[in-house]
């Protein structure tokens, strides 16, 4: 990788009325002051690791090559879960080892990862509650400095990895699917790609339902302008998902439904 990484971005479930992500901010900089630090987001739900993989997965890649990640939803810190610096497409990553890292695992290329287990490179004294600050974000600024992983640890061989839903066939014309997650705008993305639909595929006129919560959806549109005031339909959506949505209103809130909802997709 070219030269020393100089942009950190920040992943975290801290949200903003707290110190929690200045403290972290601060100890990068004292360690590194010329690091250009970019919030991914701050909001994702507490405990929510399934939600912050996804929230990765979809923005690192957009980033400069060698710019870190540091992305901390951690409901295991202090227990024995270990801790991960990796390399892959040319990112770094700087993460617990609890699934986080999934999406970025399932499409990246020229993977490396190494377990953090050199207190050396800690701050002190470490906090039980608090290795967003302690631990991950001091490894940060120090591979901003360009130290290597292997200074940082083992290489680890297995990561976690979450299990993430894969479309099933029930029978030939009925398939299942799942909801991903949920914007901020209520939007239902889910694991459905356009491809995977003949109406988006090679069959305009094919006919095609998705079934959620005891409602049929059967519209389908290419923007969500296209849609009337409150309209329930289908569209693509830029992480590459189809997404249930409403115009100018929330679909997640329409059909109480959110993050692991099952679907079902009949084809005709």
């Amino acid at each position: 990788m070219a030269g020393p990484p100089r942009i950190v971005t920040l992943l975290t479930d801290f949200g903003l009325q707290d110190y929690f992500v200045a403290a972290m901010k601060g100890v990068m900089l004292s360690l590194n002051p010329e690091l250009s630090l970019i919030d991914i987001s701050h909001m994702i739900p507490s405990h929510d690791v399934v939600a912050a993989a996804f929230t990765l997965g979809q923005a690192y890649s957009y980033f400069p090559p060698s710019t870190i990640h540091l992305a901390v939803v951690d409901p295991g810190v202090g227990t024995a879960r270990k801790a991960l610096a990796a390399s892959a497409d040319g990112h770094y990553f700087v993460a617990p080892d609890n699934g986080i890292l999934t999406y970025v695992l399932e499409k990246a290329q020229g993977v490396r990862i190494h377990e953090i287990a050199e207190a050396h490179y800690f701050r002190r004294p470490i906090s039980s509650t608090f290795h967003g600050r302690d631990v991950f974000a001091p490894v940060a600024a120090w591979i901003s400095r360009n130290i290597s992983l292997q200074q940082l640890g083992p290489a680890l061989e297995k990561p976690v990895r979450l299990s993430l839903p894969k479309l099933t066939r029930v029978r030939d014309t009925l398939f299942q699917a799942t909801i991903l997650a949920v914007d901020k705008f209520g939007n239902l993305i889910t694991n459905l790609r356009p491809e995977d639909l003949p109406v988006y595929r090679d069959r305009p006129s094919g006919s095609c339902k998705i079934l959620l919560r005891q409602r049929e959806i059967a519209t389908f549109r290419k923007t969500y302008a296209e849609g009337k005031e409150g309209e329930l339909f289908v569209v693509p959506g830029s992480a590459g998902y189809l997404e249930i949505v409403v115009r100018n209103g929330s679909a997640a809130a329409l059909l109480e439904a959110g993050s692991g909802a099952i679907i079902g997709v009949i084809l005709s």
